[in-house]
């Protein structure tokens, strides 16, 4: 009896924790298209991305002050469905996981900083361990995505790098 006590509060504590834990931004609720700010915007620069844009529309800071929560979208602007699967970072010990090439750039401290790991190795965004990704856009549609950083509190803005897009710059943080 005492073995399944531990793991029904095992599996609970791993479904609520994350929430608990979590920035406001990641708590709330996803506030409709219509409802997200628009923050800066970037046109595609490369063919892979040919027909999307990007756009930030959330830069939070958790209680604490260090963790950020970026909220950014993609919209299909072309006349095809496109598969947005592939900004994956090459660096941190990703191994190509999907999502995890976005970056955070502070101009004002001259630094980059690359999504938070989970202790399995994934980045904490949006991604394939996420259950919110929707990796095929259909013409028209824009899906919102997210990242989390671990930025110092004395940063006020950012610029947002996805790959293939131009760089979204002077984000500002809340």
């Amino acid at each position: 009896m005492a073995i399944k006590a531990r793991i029904l509060g095992a599996i609970t504590l791993s479904v609520i924790l994350p929430f608990s834990i979590s920035s406001s931004a990641l708590a709330n609720p996803a506030a409709p298209f219509s409802e997200l700010d628009t923050l800066g915007s970037a046109q595609s620069n490369e063919t892979i991305s040919e027909g999307l844009s990007a756009e930030a529309n959330a830069a939070e800071r958790d209680n604490s002050g260090t963790l950020l929560s970026v909220t950014w979208s993609i919209e299909n602007n072309g006349g095809d469905s496109a598969y947005f699967d592939w900004p994956t970072g090459n660096s941190y010990m990703y191994e190509n996981t999907p999502f995890s090439g976005i970056t955070a750039i502070s101009q004002e401290n001259d630094k980059r900083f690359h999504p938070i790991m989970d202790g399995e190795g994934s980045c904490l965004c949006s991604g394939i361990s996420s259950i919110d990704i929707k990796d095929k856009i259909e013409p028209g549609e824009k899906v919102a995505y997210w990242s989390m950083f671990s930025v110092p509190s004395d940063v006020d803005t950012i610029t947002l790098e996805i790959p293939g897009f131009d760089p979204i710059e002077d984000i500002p943080i809340s």
